[in-house]
């Protein structure tokens, strides 16, 4: 954090301040710092920034004619600190992309492919998109596009994708488990038979994870969960080694698991878990992410 930055905090700090001491305490820097910065920035400006006399504390008018045009200058500077990265990445020819746990395996390795044929002269590095990646990940830069959960920031261009249907695997050891069908119905009964029994996790605890403990919370469910997996696809076939259920979708079970494999599935409808996802990329990112972006949409909804 720079002396500008810190400025801004310190200006912002004694609008909700009673002293320089209250100050320095909600920003963890001593008294004497927080006074000396704001000092040495009243001789640079040649105007007095703050109200020291008075308690509470507060700005003079040129602190808030100061400290909003400060704001502009710093938002500038983090826009052109992206703009240098996205740069940079183009001049490189490399986009990176982060993937949810619900693209599997053979979706990927479908659309990778693809996207090398068309843009052969592009390094697309693929990332898992775990709970720790965020919106801001993509604001500032750190990633190119995400396929995973919707985003509502007015920074993004969000190509929706259509709406996912989950599915709770159910092994031939549930009581649950029909060997003359695919299929088990989804009711309130059905669904507490799965009172702890042993259950398969996803390490992506901000989106798919998330609704799937929401939904068991709301329905009443315990399980016992005895392991996490990187994605959907790994959880399901490990589950069905150790007879355990997960949540999956009906693509994922058939492109992961073998033909042989005794399992059904229930169908989670829509309407009781919703997974809104999306391609998400800045608004100002280069024409090369734009056309991958599309590219991806288009492959996906072949």
């Amino acid at each position: 954090m720079n002396n500008v930055d810190k400025l801004i905090s310190i200006l912002d700090k004694i609008k909700s301040s009673k002293t320089l001491t209250e100050v320095a305490e909600k920003l963890y820097f001593s008294q004497p710092y927080v006074s000396k910065l704001i000092t040495e920035m009243e001789k640079q400006y040649g105007i007095k920034l703050v109200n020291r006399k008075d308690t509470p504390i507060s700005l003079t008018n040129a602190g808030e004619v100061i400290v909003q045009n400060l704001k502009v200058i710093q938002d500038a500077q983090e826009k052109l600190n992206i703009n240098l990265v996205d740069l940079k990445r183009t001049e490189q020819g490399t986009i990176s992309i982060a993937v949810c746990s619900l693209v599997d395996a053979p979706t990927l390795g479908c659309i990778a492919p693809e996207l090398y044929r068309k843009f052969p002269d592009l390094k697309l590095n693929f990332v898992n998109l775990t709970g720790d990646i965020t919106d801001h990940d993509l604001i500032n830069g750190k990633i190119d596009l995400a396929i995973g959960r919707k985003w509502n920031n007015r920074d993004l261009h969000i190509i929706p994708l259509p709406v996912s249907q989950l599915a709770l695997l159910i092994p031939e050891t549930c009581s649950l488990f029909d060997e003359n069908s695919e299929y088990v119905e989804f009711t309130q009964d059905n669904l507490s038979t799965l009172n702890d029994c042993n259950y398969i996790g996803v390490n992506d605890s901000s989106f798919l994870q998330h609704k799937v403990n929401l939904l068991l919370e709301e329905n009443g469910i315990h399980v016992n969960k005895i392991m996490e997996l990187p994605n959907s696809g790994q959880a399901a076939t490990v589950a069905m080694s150790l007879h355990a259920t997960t949540i999956t979708t009906e693509r994922i079970a058939k492109n992961n698991l073998e033909k042989s494999s005794k399992y059904n599935l229930m169908m989670i409808p829509k309407d009781n878990v919703g997974l809104n996802m999306a391609i998400s990329y800045r608004k100002q990112s280069s024409s090369n992410i734009k056309a991958v972006a599309q590219a991806i949409n288009e492959l996906i909804n072949k």
